[in-house]
């Protein structure tokens, strides 16, 4: 590379530094702000909550009369979770029984030196499932500007005994196989299975990757990967809409829905988007 060149792009690094350092301090402020507004949009979320619990009073909106009691939505967020075409794949028959009991969703971005990392906090009503009030997942940055968390905190779930529905529970009958049987104990087994409430689970990296089996390694990574997209679509999709997810309005309209008999559409030969790039653990 000639002198004349090398010192320009010498000088283009020097104007990137300072691009780099503006557009820091803007995604910082851009936090701040976003934070500003969900504060100011906590009433209205109040409001949301009080509609589908049945507490806020509301008119008749031109619909006619009926005996029927009028006691909230019973359903709501597990109707609407499971009207979603991503988050709806999580949730096993045994879920939606807990996710009737679920009262609210919220999603508060942090700033600071945390700016850019969000917290989801699910509300649930008394039930027979487990003891918590709140379930909380935290998404933390290390770079405000990054698109993947550095670091995934989860909480643990206090399951009342026989309830958790991310375990499956076999019987086992153990005995001296000399004595035919005779004198054998019957013990539970717990198994791992999917579950919506596995999102909560904190991953564990650890500080060497290589301490991992290539099979560890991919398991950890598609947890990471699935926690990441789930909670994705809680902040951007379903907690600002939830009302369409509920109706069904915001799900994505199937080609039937858009398209005469026999058309099939215009279907360009483009190249398909490139997904944001994931954070990878090598070993």
């Amino acid at each position: 590379m000639p002198v004349p060149v090398k010192r320009r792009v010498a000088a283009l690094r020097e104007v990137q530094e300072d691009y780099d350092k503006l557009m820091k301090q803007f995604i910082k402020e851009r936090a701040e702000l976003q934070a500003k507004y969900e504060q100011q949009a906590a009433p209205l979320m109040d409001k949301r909550g009080g509609l589908v619990a049945g507490d806020e009073k509301v008119g008749t909106y031109d619909i006619a009369d009926s005996d029927e009691p009028d006691e909230g939505i019973p359903d709501f967020w597990l109707t609407a979770i499971t009207n979603h075409d991503l988050l709806g794949e999580y949730v096993s028959e045994r879920d939606a029984e807990v996710l009737s009991y679920l009262a609210d969703v919220r999603v508060a971005s942090l700033t600071g030196d945390e700016a850019g990392s969000f917290r989801l906090a699910f509300s649930f009503r008394d039930n027979p499932f487990f003891t918590n009030k709140v379930l909380e997942k935290t998404f933390y940055m290390e770079n405000p500007d990054e698109i993947v968390p550095e670091k995934f905190v989860g909480c643990s779930i206090d399951w009342a005994a026989g309830k958790d529905t991310t375990v499956t529970v076999t019987k086992k009958k153990v005995g001296d196989k000399k004595s035919k049987g005779k004198g054998a104990v019957t013990i539970n087994q717990t198994k791992p299975c999917d579950s919506f409430f596995n999102f909560f689970k904190t991953p564990v990296v650890p500080e060497n990757p290589d301490d991992l089996s290539e099979e560890e390694l991919e398991a950890l990574q598609q947890q990471m990967d699935e926690d990441y997209e789930i909670a994705t679509a809680f902040r951007e999709s379903l907690v600002p809409r939830a009302v369409e997810w509920f109706t069904g309005e915001a799900a994505p309209p199937l080609y039937g829905d858009e398209m005469d008999e026999g058309e099939y559409g215009d279907f360009e030969d483009e190249e398909p988007e490139e997904p944001p790039q994931r954070r990878k653990l090598t070993q």
